[in-house]
């Protein structure tokens, strides 16, 4: 029974050391730069020990988007592409494991702006926000792995209607689309090539 005890009592000892000694580390601030990959300079990362990995965290905002949106309406001489005009923010965190391998990549983008007929100058307005989760299978490619993207965005007439309302989860990686949930017309006119997902926002700016 003593030689248990001691046994037990070394090991709580060694238990305690290590978990003081992760806490020690905890909150240390990290280089981004020496990160693989690091986080680019305009995320505005701040980077910190956490235990056995190491969590950066972002906040910025993309310069205002202007100009084409892809989005093609009408026919023959009659058509026109869509102008938008976009604002974005993106709140999140980077995953590095205790080597500064990047193993994960989670944020949030909220989105607002316009789309413009060019020959009326007929608007509706925008708005929406997303969560992407990416985790790689690779750590510190970011070219592999899979990125799981939930959220909502919706187009308004003038008048407050909606236009057009697109919702739920999509999974694909770079390369690739692996699967979707929930109505997504814009993924339908832009991946899938479905001229008439959209003509609901092409009736609209008319």
């Amino acid at each position: 029974m003593p030689s248990i005890r001691v046994t037990s009592i070394g090991y709580c000892l060694l238990l305690i050391a290590m978990l003081a000694s992760q806490q020690a580390f905890a909150g240390q601030p990290v280089d981004p730069s020496t990160l693989n990959p690091p986080p680019p300079p305009r995320f505005n990362p701040v980077c910190e020990k956490d235990g056995n990995q190491i969590i950066c965290t972002l906040q910025f905002t993309d310069p205002p988007f202007a100009g084409g949106s892809g989005v093609i309406c009408g026919n023959g001489a009659n058509s026109y592409e869509a102008l938008q005009f976009e604002n974005s923010s993106v709140v999140g965190k980077r995953y590095y494991d205790q080597n500064g391998n990047l193993i994960r990549r989670h944020f949030r983008e909220i989105l607002s702006g316009t789309f413009t007929n060019p020959l009326n100058h007929v608007s509706v307005w925008f708005d929406g926000n997303d969560t992407q989760l990416h985790d790689l299978i690779i750590p510190g490619d970011p070219n592999t792995g899979t990125i799981q993207v939930t959220g909502h965005f919706r187009v308004f007439a003038p008048n407050g209607a909606t236009v057009i309302f697109e919702a739920g989860r999509t999974i694909e990686t770079l390369d690739d689309f692996i699967s979707e949930s929930g109505p997504h017309p814009f993924q339908d006119y832009f991946v899938f090539g479905d001229t008439a997902a959209l003509q609901p926002l092409c009736d609209a700016l008319q």
